[in-house]
């Protein structure tokens, strides 16, 4: 061996340890669905229960399917259960019965028991442990008490065209362009117009947790989706633009937009399927996915997102892990479904079934 290779060979092992060590990455764990229970709601008449208990509705899971609703819990028993003809709204802890023209509406309980009464014509939203009613007219809300009565009221002169909540927080988006945030005291906290179209409407929008941000897609002809920012000042609160980002292209209908529950990612309907924003360094990321997107859920501990779209007759479960890694989606065929999450859990409603679907890292 020359003296040239013996210089050589040692600079070469050590080369190859050193880019070992470099590209060296843990292998990520691999998503399993694993099946353990499904309902046929058609054999449970209407309103039955299987004699709940009291701890049984301290984590019931709402669903609502078509005309029907009601509330189970993980293990697979069913609260309550019931059709409706007209139209509902449901959380996880009451729901109401309305029509077109109803002048009063009763608020009940998982266990059936009335709980509270509106009394204003309108139609009610629940969410959460959040109740509120649009007014006739469309441009017009109150955030209600649990009970059913009116904490305060918005009284505007543009359709709402979007509306989010959060636990301290309130935004409505309107047709001619116009955002505004409220606090649960309905003091205004946000107003200011995205702009930057050729027509301005609010297609979506959605705040944060804790109020700092709001995300919206507007406008048609220069469409954009949008974070902005509450900023205090010395001599009052501001709200700056973030981010924003020009729609190549537009849609021309509503959107589901959702921040995550720690305000670190943004999750966006986009023509291309879902986008997402990282609220640190606003990088944008979008993964394709079919059709209009209904929910998307955040899980307890894995830091997964459950998204559910629909195409005609198809839906689609879609998984995404650490916030926008793509980890595999299945489809099923059905008149309407829904899905809801409990710690690493996922329940599916399909036409007249429910399942539960366990999440499992390997």
């Amino acid at each position: 061996m020359n003296k040239k290779v013996k210089i050589i060979m040692p600079i070469f092992i050590f080369l190859a340890i050193l880019y070992i060590i470099i590209a060296f990455r843990p292998l990520s764990s691999e998503i399993q669905f694993l099946p353990v229970w499904t309902i046929d709601l058609e054999s449970y008449t209407k309103g039955e229960a299987e004699d709940p208990k009291t701890e049984d509705f301290n984590n019931a899971v709402s669903f609502k399917l078509g005309q029907t609703l009601g509330y189970f819990t993980p293990e697979g028993k069913i609260l309550n259960y019931l059709t409706f003809p007209y139209k509902a709204t449901i959380s996880h802890d009451s729901y109401s019965l309305y029509g077109t023209a109803s002048t009063e509406m009763q608020i009940t309980s998982p266990s059936g028991n009335q709980i509270g009464k509106i009394s204003v014509t309108g139609f009610p939203y629940f969410t959460e442990d959040r109740k509120f009613i649009f007014l006739p007219g469309g441009s017009s809300f109150s955030k209600l008490n649990e009970d059913g009565s009116v904490e305060w009221t918005y009284e505007g002169f543009s359709p709402i065209t979007a509306f989010s909540s959060s636990s301290t927080g309130i935004v409505a988006g309107f047709a001619n362009g116009k955002v505004l945030g409220f606090d649960n005291k309905g003091n205004i906290t946000h107003n200011y117009e995205p702009g930057g179209s050729n027509h301005e409407v609010i297609l979506g929008a959605a705040i944060s947790e804790s109020s700092e941000y709001i995300a919206t897609l507007s406008g048609q002809g220069g469409q954009r989706f949008v974070i902005s920012k509450r900023t205090d000042a010395s001599h009052g609160a501001h709200t700056l633009i973030a981010f924003y980002k020009s729609m190549d292209t537009e849609l021309t209908r509503q959107v589901l937009i959702k921040f995550s529950k720690d305000e670190k990612k943004v999750f966006y309907n986009s023509a291309k399927g879902i986008g997402i924003v990282d609220c640190r360094n606003y990088k944008n990321t979008e993964i394709p996915i079919k059709g209009r997107i209904l929910s998307i859920l955040e899980s307890g501990s894995e830091n997964e997102i459950f998204i559910l779209s629909k195409e005609g007759r198809t839906y689609t479960v879609s998984t995404i892990e650490s916030f926008d890694a793509f980890q595999g989606a299945f489809s099923f065929e059905a008149d309407s479904a829904c899905i809801a999450v409990r710690d690493n859990s996922l329940f599916i409603g399909r036409d007249g079934k429910l399942s539960r679907i366990d999440i499992i890292h390997r």
